[in-house]
């Protein structure tokens, strides 16, 4: 499940920072969530094989909001073995969820040997930070990679024009970068800054505005400038159901980010501007990931004499369906959804002429219907269960003031 943060590589994860509802696919629109939805959609993403990493799909609107963090990634760690992404909400909630990680990892110096949690930090535009940064404290002492991750919004607190956008978001990543490093040298730090827009009919932040896929573009390039890794939005959409608007606004931001280089893409399976999560959205987009995966290699590399000669010996009357090489490397050679059915129109109406959103429900139906938590190793049970009621107990004695700029 490790990640090699690397030139080349393209990686793409579940979710976001807490959402506030949950898509409900029965009843057709979002509700709130509750921490076993959290539990359904960990486990769907750990089950979905073009999910490289994990992040939140909902919230646990069922806890008390001042502990409600802790009970979402407690849903999470039980349920995964991939890289998860962590929010900072200041150093000491950063803490005690490393805390929750070294028991899940079985030992201080195991998270330390392989750092499985990154965390992510988002400062305040323009040109500010607040007590969130303090998480980078933590994840520096135990050599947790930095996500940093300022999100300037176009035309409100970054310039309006693009260019002016990505030299402030640039100038306030690269402070992070030097933070970082006076922390403790040498810290893994990914370069993360966002370009959203503010739509200024609604006032609201867009996911899959033109803009910002143009600007998402420019932050890979700048990462390969800089030599860092790089993390950002592309599969979060403005649409607030599973639809084909949805799909559309999904693979134009998945696709752009692998085509520009960029290392991490987050927010698969979230819609409205990261206002709820959908397990069938999640779904729909592994099957697209698949599809970018095949379209990004381009032409393979085969042994062209063989392929002449084969052209050959088929000649003008023969098949190549009938080939002994088409045989052994149609399997190889093309790609085959799972998702998106390629039925006649006759086996599609037989099996209940259904819509994408129908099947990728079923889909849903059966992972939950076939897996359960994650393979811990013995004891983390009894070591997670001991660090979260100690958390829930302070936390709930003393509430933390996260608005406080430094």
């Amino acid at each position: 499940m490790d990640l090699l943060l690397e030139p080349g590589r393209v990686y793409y994860g579940m979710g976001g920072t807490s959402e506030p509802y949950f898509w409900d696919y029965a009843a057709g629109r979002p509700r709130t969530p509750t921490s076993a939805d959290m539990v359904s959609a960990t486990r769907v993403g750990q089950a979905l094989p073009s999910v490289d990493f994990i992040m939140a799909l909902c919230s646990a609107g069922d806890r008390p909001k001042e502990v409600a963090f802790f009970y979402e990634y407690e849903a999470i760690f039980r349920n995964t073995t991939k890289p998860v992404v962590v929010s900072s909400l200041g150093r000491r909630a950063v803490a005690r969820f490393l805390e929750m990680a070294i028991a899940v990892s079985g030992g201080e110096d195991k998270l330390r040997q392989r750092p499985w949690v990154a965390i992510y930090v988002t400062p305040l535009s323009p040109l500010r930070v607040t007590k969130l940064n303090e998480g980078m404290i933590e994840a520096a002492y135990y050599g947790c990679p930095i996500v940093y991750s300022p999100a300037p919004l176009l035309g409100a607190t970054g310039p309006v024009d693009l260019r002016g956008e990505l030299i402030q978001a640039t100038a306030e990543a690269l402070f992070g970068l030097v933070m970082s490093q006076m922390l403790k040298p040498g810290i893994p730090f990914i370069f993360a800054p966002h370009t959203p827009a503010m739509d200024m009919r609604t006032m609201q932040v867009t996911y899959a505005s033109a803009e910002q896929a143009v600007g998402r573009a420019a932050v890979a390039q700048l990462g390969r400038h800089y030599n860092l890794p790089t993390f950002n939005t592309g599969a979060g959409i403005e649409s607030k159901l599973p639809d084909a608007a949805a799909a559309a606004e999904a693979i134009m931001g998945m696709l752009l980010n692998a085509l520009s280089g960029m290392t991490l893409t987050q927010c698969m399976g979230t819609l409205a501007s990261g206002m709820y999560g959908s397990l069938e959205m999640l779904v729909i987009c592994d099957e697209m990931v698949r599809m970018i995966a095949r379209v990004t290699q381009g032409v393979p590399e085969n042994d062209e004499t063989q392929m002449i000669e084969m052209i050959r010996q088929v000649g003008h009357r023969g098949s190549f369906l009938e080939h002994e090489y088409t045989a052994r490397h149609f399997r190889q050679a093309m790609f085959f959804p799972e998702l998106f059915g390629r039925q006649t129109i006759t086996q599609w109406i037989e099996k209940g002429a259904k819509s994408i959103t129908d099947v990728a429900h079923e889909r849903v139906q059966e992972i939950l219907a076939t897996t359960g938590p994650a393979p811990l190793p013995d004891g983390v049970d009894q070591a997670l269960d001991r660090v979260l009621r100690q958390v829930i107990d302070e936390f709930q004695t003393t509430k933390i003031n996260e608005t406080t700029c430094l």
